[in-house]
């Protein structure tokens, strides 16, 4: 005998009928959303800023890798800790290891997005306007999928 979640008598008023219920099916999804909106953190106003400013000053660090690494190694070392204490904000937040795996991607220096990178910089000294352009691209949509991913969480009040 086959019976799954919608079998007739469960949670149907047409019981001994054999449709699905819409109830049963509208329950079903209450509860995974419910379930899903208690696995990922809520809005933080400060992680929020700190991607958006972390962004903005590593591309703005990035336009300078047509010169030597070692002139601008102080910037490199002050965005760096910019970088790395927005991914401490969010690797303590509870329910946040998606963002938390999406800097750690950023910040990796075997990717090739910000780790990556200032890497090569450091190892070729200076690089090409060109590279440095796509670079800023994938670097810029890395950070943008972080900061959609907290813009686009639910706020501490919608919470319930």
């Amino acid at each position: 005998m086959k019976t799954n979640f919608f079998s007739p008598g469960i949670l149907t008023p047409n019981r001994g009928k054999r449709t699905r219920s819409i109830f049963a099916g509208v329950l079903l999804l209450a509860t995974a959303l419910l379930f899903a909106c208690s696995t990922i953190a809520t809005y933080d106003q400060v992680a929020y800023e700190h991607a958006t400013n972390a962004k903005v000053d590593t591309l703005a660090l990035m336009d300078k890798a047509t010169g030597d690494y070692s002139v601008h190694e102080k910037e490199v070392a002050a965005i760096t800790l910019v970088l790395e204490k927005a991914y401490e904000y969010d690797k303590g937040r509870p329910l946040n290891e998606i963002t938390v795996k999406q800097w750690e991607l950023l910040l990796s220096p075997d990717h090739d997005l910000v780790g990556g990178f200032l890497r090569d910089w450091k190892h070729k000294s200076s690089l090409r306007s060109v590279f440095i352009a796509e670079k800023k691209q994938q670097v810029g949509k890395a950070f943008d999928q972080i900061i959609q991913l907290e813009s686009g969480k639910l706020k501490p009040s919608q919470v319930q």
